[in-house]
């Protein structure tokens, strides 16, 4: 469900299945292949509709930021990146469901897409489930646990991105000092080809 509705506590719900196990009314296998199935079929759905809806809609569009140059920017990602992206976005919540619709807007091949769902939920699922197994159920532990993490990579991410964003204007703005720069040279140029008139 978190894959289709991020808002969903979806890590929250597999360690509450962990607890239950963790008292003996249900096996921790269970849970786990319960986790990694619905993990897998969340994200396949997300990935059919970005390969399915969300590539006609860029191909026909011709905007900037969602037409066909930036759909060829999208399946370059997937090319180079598509393994790391689509294993490990499993284990952020909320881009894990980004990643699956850009695969399929990236025309990523449905079987390479299935296989690394299923080996990053297997992952992600299993270290959970393994943590409320191995601290017999310490769900307050696990829980701090989780929510440091996510904290944490929230605020790596968002320095990335503030680094990434303060590049790209340091960039900008040397272009655009380079293109004042040049159109003064060239202006200065026919200024004196004028005078020798």
């Amino acid at each position: 469900i978190e894959n289709i509705f991020p808002p969903f506590p979806g890590d929250t719900t597999i360690l509450a299945g962990a607890f239950i196990a963790g008292e003996g009314n249900i096996s921790y296998i269970g849970v786990l292949l319960s986790a990694i199935f619905g993990g897998t079929l969340g994200g396949m759905t997300l990935y059919y509709i970005g390969r399915a809806k969300g590539r006609a809609y860029f191909e026909n569009n011709d905007r900037k930021y969602f037409g066909r140059a930036a759909l060829l920017k999208v399946e370059a990602l997937f090319d180079k990146y598509g393994k790391f992206l689509l294993v490990f976005s499993r284990f952020f919540a909320g881009v894990r469901s980004a990643i699956s619709i850009g695969a399929g807007l990236g025309d990523v091949r449905f079987a390479r897409m299935l296989v690394l769902t299923i080996i990053g939920n297997l992952l992600w699922c299993g270290l959970l489930v393994g943590l409320m197994a191995y601290t017999k159920s310490n769900w307050e532990m696990i829980i701090g646990l989780v929510k440091k993490y996510h904290i944490i990579l929230f605020a790596f991410a968002l320095i990335t991105l503030a680094v990434w964003f303060l590049r790209r204007s340091e960039e900008h703005t040397s272009e655009l000092q380079s293109h004042s720069f040049i159109s003064y040279a060239v202006f200065c140029l026919k200024k004196k080809k004028k005078k020798k008139r």
